[in-house]
């Protein structure tokens, strides 16, 4: 029993954080013991805790996959079985925000969205919209990364190294090259946050790293592994990391995630609930109330007192309660509308200021010699 006790506490021990995963949290106190202080720690509790009774073997084990899985957070964990689980909805969402902006959103980005995703990419191109939103925050379970990287053929041209997936103990690092011409060439501007997942987290670094895409939202979580399900008993699996993804020069996002380059908080409830319209313009734009205006006078109209009169009547106006609004999109829209305003003023930032005509100068008089 003691020589099973120490392997477990030596499997808990090896689970230790990523140099990264240290810098971002603090050091637990377990980290700063050494391994035969963490066995002896173990010993004493078993031996002289007011309950020892309780330190059984059985729970014993459960506390070391427990803190184990705790370690790794989302690296691994264990998955019930349930039948009433469905998987997310497939549909993509285009929408035309202004006549040169648009915004794409996926809703689980598996397979089935990719041509449906090219389709409205194309003909977004062809309405002569300039600036594309990629709105990856769409809460979906972990997918596959040659949907990752079919996705990324539509905007990163053909030939260059997409990502790389690297396996413990398969030697070389699998490869994604992008194998199509792309099919936007447009402004990119990506959101993103914590409920993006390994595919999205994937797509966002690397448009970002290959400066092809600005990040606005919040920060994602850094789930970029590949995962393997397997079963361990009826009713349940086990579902952990199996490959990572790596960017082209190496470099890792894993547990670490991404920063947006334009930060904006949202709440996930008010997320959830504007995620619901099957359109995007409602929430972006507000609808601006009716009022008794130069246009309501010549149509001998008074919108404002029609709604006095059926707001008296008990009647709920559309206005009373208006519906949530999308904050990150809108932003992201204001980011875009305010960057071509600004290429539109050619504004020159070094020109010196102009500081006026200047006076003319008169010559000064001169004394004439006598003759």
């Amino acid at each position: 029993m003691k020589g099973s006790l120490i392997i477990l506490i030596a499997l808990g021990a090896a689970a230790f954080p990523s140099a990264s995963a240290a810098e971002a949290r603090p050091v637990p106190p377990v980290d700063e013991v050494s391994q035969s202080a963490i066995q002896s720690a173990f010993q004493i509790l078993r031996r002289d805790y007011i309950r020892r009774e309780d330190l059984t073997l059985d729970q014993l084990n459960r506390a070391a996959l427990h803190g184990l899985l705790e370690r790794l957070n989302f690296g691994a964990e264990l998955v019930k079985n349930d039948p009433s689980t469905h998987p997310p909805e497939s549909r993509v969402i285009s929408d035309s925000l202004t006549p040169h902006i648009a915004c794409l959103r996926p809703a689980a980005l598996v397979e089935k969205e990719i041509a449906p995703m090219q389709e409205a990419l194309r003909k977004l191109k062809e309405q002569g919209v300039e600036h594309l939103i990629l709105d990856l925050r769409s809460p979906a379970p972990p997918g596959e990364f040659e949907t990752a990287a079919a996705i990324l053929e539509m905007f990163v041209p053909k030939g260059q190294l997409l990502f790389k997936l690297k396996q413990l103990g398969a030697g070389e690092a699998q490869v994604m090259l992008s194998r199509h011409d792309p099919v936007w060439t447009g402004s990119l501007v990506v959101l993103v946050d914590k409920e993006t997942n390994n595919l999205g987290e994937t797509i966002a670094a690397v448009l970002h790293q290959q400066k092809r895409a600005l990040l606005v939202g919040a920060a994602t979580r850094g789930a970029t592994v590949r995962y393997e399900t397997v079963p361990i008993e009826a009713g349940w699996r086990l579902r952990f990391a199996r490959a990572e993804m790596l960017l082209p020069d190496d470099s890792s996002v894993f547990r670490k995630g991404l920063k947006p380059d334009l930060a904006i908080d949202f709440d996930p409830q008010v997320k959830r609930e504007v995620f619901k319209s099957a359109t995007l313009k409602p929430t972006v734009f507000e609808q601006a109330r009716p009022r008794f205006n130069e246009a309501a006078l010549v149509a001998s109209s008074n919108p404002e007192l029609d709604d006095y009169i059926r707001r008296s009547g008990g009647e709920v106006m559309p206005y009373d309660s208006p519906a949530p609004h999308d904050t990150v999109l809108q932003r992201a829209v204001d980011l875009l509308i305010s960057t071509d305003h600004l290429a539109a003023s050619k504004l020159d930032w070094l020109k010196p200021a102009f500081a006026g005509p200047r006076e003319p100068v008169v010559p000064k008089a001169e004394p004439v010699p006598a003759p």
